[in-house]
């Protein structure tokens, strides 16, 4: 947490992984900046994140990729399904 007085530049609503990852971000340039999160406590919910090209070129300028790629597996296919009809990707 930030000392009391201290300037924040930058306020950040939410500690998921955009806010964490712009927080790393700005903290790189030297903006200072404070996240804010409602959530007493970190918890995993959903299946899977899936990061496409661009995404992967973000975490890497964070110095976040790599260790992220030991633990993640490449999609070999995809299949939306919508109302009426279905896509294969």
């Amino acid at each position: 947490m930030n000392v009391v007085g201290e300037e924040i530049d930058i306020v950040i609503a939410g500690a998921g992984i955009c806010g964490l990852s712009t927080s790393l971000a700005l903290h790189r340039k030297g903006i200072k900046s404070v996240v804010l999160e409602r959530s007493e406590r970190l918890r995993e919910t959903g299946s899977g994140i899936a990061i496409l090209a661009n995404g992967w070129r973000a975490l890497d300028q964070l110095g976040v990729a790599s260790k992220l790629r030991q633990t993640s597996f490449l999609i070999q296919g995809l299949k939306w399904i919508l109302i009426n009809y279905c896509i294969h990707v």
